[in-house]
């Protein structure tokens, strides 16, 4: 393990973000169906406001918060779009939202690894937050999905 502060945590999280708004985006020519195509939009959409929204956050933190040093393991498998996603082909509002869900989970889980190695309760909270709020994304991600299918 290496030793890192929360905010290299967060810029993890914020590049994957943004790796993952890049992903989305590749898949759209090999994506034909109307409602894949709506919902990987929603998609591509939403990981972009993330990457701002974290950025945003990350400057409007007070000084020497995110500066808390933790210890990290910073290895190749985390925050990394897993083999499946870039192998398989992906043509199906299911096959996006699978993914979707299964990206979400490696964010929870990398928000949880840090939230259990800081003691300071202030950047406890930050990462609490931001878990929360990569819940409620994929909570709106799933609910949108719904909708589309009803329609």
């Amino acid at each position: 393990m290496r030793f890192e502060n929360a905010r290299a945590a967060l810029q993890h999280a914020k590049n994957f973000h943004q790796q993952l708004g890049d992903f989305y985006h590749s898949l759209s020519p090999q994506v034909t169906q109307p409602k894949a195509k709506l919902l990987l939009d929603y998609i591509i959409h939403q990981e972009r406001s993330l990457v701002d929204a974290l950025s945003a956050f990350e400057s409007s933190s007070p000084k020497g918060v995110l500066d808390t040093w933790l210890q990290y393991t910073n290895d190749s498998e985390i925050l990394q779009l897993p083999d499946i996603a870039i192998s398989k082909e992906i043509h199906t509002d299911e096959d996006i939202l699978n993914i979707s869900t299964q990206m979400s989970d490696e964010l929870l889980s990398l928000y949880a690894q840090v939230e259990e190695q800081i003691d300071e309760d202030k950047v406890k909270a930050i990462f609490h937050n931001l878990a929360d709020m990569q819940v409620q994304k994929q909570k709106k991600i799933t609910m949108n999905y719904d909708r589309m299918m009803d329609m």
